[in-house]
């Protein structure tokens, strides 16, 4: 009984006896195919999770495709009628797997967080990003931790303060006028856009403004020139050739993004000439004190992974990371409320008995539960990054009781989570109140609640986000309320731009004031 190596070398010789030509030329033949039989024998076997036949280089793109049925929709309905929680899909030629489930989106990114860490490499973002210098995007390593950890201490130390209580009361205040102001039905996508953009704007850089920067107008048209350039995917990502002659669509979003990051690093320029360590003006001086004291703790090294370039894209994270989702958000919110009357009026009692005749603060929070249910049921129900951003594999690795090698895409598909019928009671329904006690209170937290996902690479600014979506909302239902457009009909649809946002259907509101 010969043993695999031993009939691999028979097999070989005997092919070897029968190769004509030269001895030169059957030593070549032979090599090579030593070589691949070598390869064949020996490489690591995976046990890959099931998925859709893919067809030559293409894959499964058409499951991407913008049709009656969201991507992330798609990948439920597959795993659940076919293949389980773990599903392999390929990308053009890059197999992804995607996780469709919170019991195996737990196992990957909280009990083998360091696992799937990761950021898959792509050209565009790294272009846009200095090299991938922010931490949305960068990879899982020790300069991350760092960065990560000093944007997270900047923040707390900025919430202690009042002054994202002052923004919003001052931008609201401001934007609630002009929507009054309108004669009839309107599209309220420009006010939220532009609202969260100036709240954004003055959490991040408060009063002080470079005497030369733009108006807050032009630069948020400036952003949503970049969001429109990169709705779909740059060739440059999928062609590496490509990248020596870019294509003008990728050469105009570049031009947009230096244009951005210039009014980032203006304003931060201005902040370092006024600096006062005792004088925390707004989050630009806390994340530039967090570079400080980092840098006296730690020298050198700290200042490598914390340049100031590191800065410029810390901030870029949070100024554009918040314009996006927040005011999808608070876009879906307006669309829930203005179809769910009893629910906004409820919304107003608890507001209004919580507050009196002034307006709803910070402080105000722990009396405001349902108002705070209403806010996690939108995220609940329509996340602004459905499949959240994509993660990459560290090492090989498992999940779900499936291999996935070293270098993998991984989708988390959070909306699946949050729609799973074994977790949630009718969860296509919109209902608040499934997220209180029996006494009216916030309950704990759900597992399967993520709309910021969870483990390591969890969002940043949630800390900031919930608190500062739950008084917006109350500030702006305080001094009105909002109703659909006359003879709309009230239906909750997705307007697919891409795998990762999640915005809705463009829709018309009216609104009118309220007399308190």
């Amino acid at each position: 009984m010969l043993s695999p190596s031993q009939g691999v070398l028979t097999f070989v010789k005997g092919v070897s006896n029968r190769l004509p030509g030269s001895s030169p030329t059957q030593a070549l033949l032979v090599g090579a195919l030593v070589g691949f039989l070598a390869y064949v024998l020996t490489r690591k076997r995976y046990r890959l999770p099931p998925g859709p036949w893919a067809w030559p280089l293409v894959g499964n793109l058409s499951l991407t495709r913008d049709d009656q049925e969201a991507f992330y929709v798609k990948l439920r309905r597959l795993a659940v009628e076919r293949y389980g929680p773990v599903i392999t899909v390929h990308l053009g030629t890059v197999r992804c797997v995607t996780l469709n489930s919170v019991e195996v989106i737990t196992e990957a990114l909280v009990h083998k967080g360091a696992d799937f860490a990761g950021r898959p490499y792509q050209h565009s973002l790294h272009e846009m990003t200095d090299g991938c210098k922010n931490v949305a995007f960068a990879d899982y390593g020790p300069g991350w931790k760092l960065r990560r950890k000093l944007a997270l201490q900047a923040i707390r130390h900025y919430m202690r303060g009042a002054q994202m209580e002052n923004a919003v009361h001052e931008v609201v205040a401001v934007t609630a006028d002009k929507m009054l102001a309108e004669p009839g039905a309107f599209d309220p996508k420009g006010y939220t856009s532009l609202l969260m953009f100036r709240i954004l704007d003055s959490i991040l850089f408060g009063q002080t403004k470079p005497r030369d920067c733009p108006p807050l107008e032009q630069v948020m048209d400036v952003f949503d020139q970049f969001a429109k350039e990169s709705e779909e995917r740059f060739l440059e990502d999928v062609v590496p050739l490509v990248r020596f002659c870019p294509t003008p669509r990728f050469r105009r979003a570049m031009k947009v993004m230096d244009q951005f990051i210039d009014y980032i690093r203006k304003n931060i320029e201005e902040h370092r000439k006024s600096f006062s360590p005792d004088n925390i003006r707004d989050l630009t001086d806390s994340i530039l004190l967090a570079q400080i004291e980092a840098a006296r703790a730690d020298g050198k090294e700290t200042m490598e992974q914390f340049s100031d370039s590191h800065v410029v894209q810390t901030i870029f994270d949070i100024l554009a990371a918040g314009i996006d989702t927040s005011r999808t958000t608070l876009h879906w919110a307006l669309l829930f409320l203005a179809g769910h009357p009893k629910v906004q009026t409820r919304m107003q009692a608890e507001i209004d008995a919580a507050t009196g005749p002034r307006l709803p603060q910070l402080a105000d929070k722990p009396n405001l539960p349902y108002c705070e249910a209403t806010l996690y049921e939108v995220m609940r129900l329509s996340p602004v990054a459905p499949t959240s951003l994509p993660h990459n594999t560290m090492c090989d690795t498992t999940v779900g009781g499936y291999d996935v090698p070293k270098n993998t895409l991984v989708l988390v598909n959070l909306w699946a989570a949050m729609h799973d019928p074994g977790k949630w009671e009718q969860p296509e329904e919109f209902k608040p109140e499934r997220f209180l006690d029996a006494e009216g209170q916030l309950s704990a937290k759900q597992e399967s609640w993520m709309p910021f996902s969870t483990g390591r690479r969890s969002c940043i600014g949630e800390s900031v986000v919930k608190p500062e979506l739950v008084l917006i909302l109350a500030c702006l239902l305080k001094t009105l309320s909002v109703s659909l457009a006359p003879g709309q009909e009230y239906r909750v649809t997705t307007r697919f731009v891409s795998l990762f946002l999640n915005p809705p259907l463009p829709y018309s509101i009216a609104v009118t004031p309220r007399n308190k």
